[in-house]
């Protein structure tokens, strides 16, 4: 019985982690940064991931207010381009939606990012930051504001 019990929390365990890994799992699309011979980039062959803007300055807010935020971009080079995650800076600051797909040189593409703004006072400078096939690895977007805290919360 013991054993039973044993095998079965062993295999649950292998479960989870396996299901885990693979809701994480990249695509070598991602991680292959094609080069030349001599070992440089071939920037043919590489996408290149461009923003419209990537500041969005919100300006004053009330304490608790949300914002909803769209960046635009489009994959300006020459290969697909893949966006392996995107992540806010806190809990304050959550990506909604993005594409999980191919984004095909020419093709654009929105990442919304929700912004809430309960229990923050003062100047806010929230990043996004955007993982992907490009070079560099990483862009950073911001979400500026400044939130106000009405006289009846303070």
């Amino acid at each position: 019985m013991r054993a039973n019990f044993l095998i079965a929390l062993m295999a649950s365990a292998l479960f989870v982690s396996c299901e885990n890994s693979e809701k994480r799992s990249v695509g070598t699309e991602v991680i292959d940064i094609p080069t030349s011979e001599d070992g440089r980039v071939d920037e043919n062959k590489i996408p290149i991931i461009s923003f419209d803007q990537t500041t969005h300055v919100a300006g004053k807010i009330t304490q608790g207010e949300v914002i909803n935020h769209t960046f635009e971009f489009s994959n300006t080079g020459k290969a697909p381009l893949l966006i392996a995650n995107v992540e806010g800076s806190c809990g304050c600051t959550i990506p909604r939606n993005y594409p999980k797909g191919k984004v095909m040189p020419g093709e654009t593409g929105q990442i919304e990012v929700e912004y809430n703004s309960d229990g923050k006072a003062g100047l806010q400078n929230v990043s996004i930051i955007v993982s992907a096939n490009t070079i560099p690895a990483a862009t950073q977007l911001l979400i500026k504001t400044e939130v106000v805290v009405p006289d009846n919360m303070k």
